[in-house]
């Protein structure tokens, strides 16, 4: 049944329920925001050492952007996690005797984004305000397969008990030549619903990124840095508070849809340690 339903979400998404609008940029809202409205779809295919998942195990991010005026737009996102192993774990211990288990299978909405950025979209500075509401309420595993796929800039959207504030800005330039420039930074406010941060109950943590692409006809093809760095806490040098990646992106455009494929590889020697490899992610848009 869950397979059915992951095929289902597939097929609708990429048969056009989906968004990106004007020319050919980077897809994901938190990488690189359009100036129209639509609706769009990821896909980001989850990749550690020793996980061996069925071809049917991505992690969603369904998002939504409504104009609402000149310098206004209203922006939403539902994230949605599913996987399940090839394989179930044997083991033998000589006292214990023998043990199996099957393949997992799990699945679970994340924390939804609801947001409002303002300001100039196309070119200049644009503000954006925003929370994740405190949904989620899957397993461990679950949390961990959704972290996995993006754990710099959207590490909230599988956390538990945890209500993320969202405020920051970005600057975009565009010029006639089809080059592109994007800055942006974004501290974030977690409050803890449970208590489990401490005397203080809340952290913040700061999501930042640069991105360059260029634009020639109907293909974009560009790429960036992006961060995340916590603020508060007890750890020591900016290398033990922070996480890094690069982004690669190539989008096609036709007619009122694009489609895209992105790359994001790990940079920090901590994530790459663990086993963690380059995440790829398909993505589809259709403008409204």
């Amino acid at each position: 049944m869950r397979k059915m339903m992951i095929t289902a979400i597939l097929l609708i998404g990429f048969a056009g329920l989906i968004l990106e609008t004007g020319s050919a940029q980077a897809q994901s809202i938190f990488l690189e925001p359009s100036s129209g409205g639509g609706i769009h779809l990821e896909a980001l295919r989850p990749s550690y050492e020793d996980l061996d998942l069925t071809f049917y195990s991505f992690t969603f991010y369904l998002s939504s952007r409504v104009v609402v005026g000149d310098n206004l737009q209203l922006r939403v996102e539902l994230p949605f996690v599913y996987f399940k192993e090839e394989e179930g774990y044997y083991y033998y211990d000589p006292y214990y005797g023998s043990y199996s288990r099957p393949p997992r299978s799990e699945s679970s909405f994340g924390n939804p984004y609801l947001g409002v950025d303002f300001g100039e979209a196309d070119n200049g500075f644009q503000g954006e305000v925003g929370f994740r509401v405190p949904v989620f309420n899957g397993v461990n595993s679950a949390a961990a397969i959704g972290m996995l796929t993006d754990p710099v800039e959207r590490l909230e959207a599988f956390g538990r008990d945890l209500l993320p504030l969202y405020f920051g800005g970005n600057y975009r330039y565009i010029n006639k030549s089809g080059f592109g420039l994007r800055l942006r930074m974004v501290p974030v406010f977690w409050l803890y619903l449970d208590n489990s941060g401490g005397s203080s109950n809340n952290d913040i943590h700061v999501i930042y990124s640069a991105q360059a692409w260029y634009e020639a006809g109907k293909i974009g093809v560009g790429g960036g840095l992006s961060g995340r760095a916590i603020a508060t806490g007890d750890a020591d040098g900016f290398g033990e508070r922070s996480l890094h990646q690069f982004g690669f992106f190539a989008n096609f455009a036709l007619g009122q849809i694009i489609t895209g494929i992105q790359a994001r590889v790990p940079l920090d020697s901590d994530l790459k340690n663990s086993g963690m490899n380059t995440i790829f992610s398909l993505s589809i848009g259709v403008k409204l």
